[in-house]
C-alpha cells in the first residue's frame, strides 16, 4: 500500500511540474538567452509584457570593473544587446529604455532625435541585428572601441552601416559614449568624455 501511495505522490509531482512549465503556442519562438564566455549575458523581451505602448525590460550588459573584453564575440554580444535598446526606445519613443544603453549627452540627444525619423518595417529584435564585418580597436575595462558594419532587418536602410563605436563602462553596465565614422578618426579622447549619471 505505502508503494501504491508513494507512486501516486511522484506522478502527481510529475503532473504539476509539466503543468507550469512555460509554453509558447505553436509557431511562436520562445524567448532565448545567449551566453558568451565572459559574464556577459542578453536576454530578449518577454513577448507576453510587449505592447505598442509598454516597453519590454531588457538587461543591461553588465561586467566585473576589471574585466576587459578580449574576444570579438564578447564585443558582438555587448554591441547586440545595447544596439537592440537603442533601436527598441526610438521605436517605442522611450527615452528612458535609450538612456539604459548611453553614458553620454551626446548619444542621448541622438536617440531622441531620432524618434519619428526611423522607417521601421518591424519591431526590433537583437537576432534582427547583423554584424557583417566586426573588429576590437581598443578595450580596458573602462573603455571598449569597436569597429563594425552592421545592418538591421527591422528598419528600412540603403546600405549597412559601418564605424567606430566607442563604448563606457559605467558602474558596471556597459553603455554608448560615442560613434565615429571611421577607423582613423580620433575617438580615443572619448574614454574620457564625462558620463551622464546612472537612470
Amino acid at each position: 500500500m505505502r508503494r501504491v501511495i508513494a507512486a501516486l505522490v511522484v506522478v502527481g509531482l510529475a503532473i504539476a511540474v509539466v503543468a507550469l512549465w512555460p509554453r509558447s503556442d505553436a509557431g511562436d519562438t520562445a524567448a532565448e538567452a545567449t551566453t558568451t564566455t565572459s559574464t556577459t549575458t542578453t536576454t530578449e523581451p518577454d513577448p507576453t509584457t510587449t505592447s505598442s505602448t509598454t516597453v519590454p525590460t531588457t538587461s543591461t550588459t553588465s561586467v566585473p570593473d576589471d574585466h576587459v573584453v578580449e574576444t570579438v564575440e564578447e564585443a558582438e554580444a555587448i554591441l547586440r544587446e545595447l544596439w537592440f535598446g537603442w533601436f527598441e526606445g526610438i521605436y517605442y519613443e522611450d527615452e528612458d529604455r535609450i538612456r539604459e544603453v548611453v553614458v553620454t549627452e551626446q548619444f542621448l540627444d541622438a536617440g531622441v532625435n531620432a524618434m519619428g525619423s526611423l522607417d521601421f518595417v518591424s519591431e526590433p529584435s537583437e537576432q534582427g541585428l547583423t554584424f557583417i564585418e566586426l573588429e576590437l580597436l581598443m578595450a580596458t575595462s573602462d573603455c571598449l572601441a569597436v569597429w563594425s558594419v552592421t545592418e538591421p532587418d527591422f528598419v528600412e536602410v540603403e546600405e549597412p552601416r559601418s564605424g567606430v563605436d566607442v563604448l563606457r563602462n559605467r558602474d558596471g553596465s556597459w553603455g554608448f559614449a560615442s560613434s565615429w565614422k571611421f577607423r582613423a578618426d580620433r575617438w580615443e579622447t572619448d574614454c574620457t568624455a564625462e558620463l551622464l549619471p546612472l537612470p
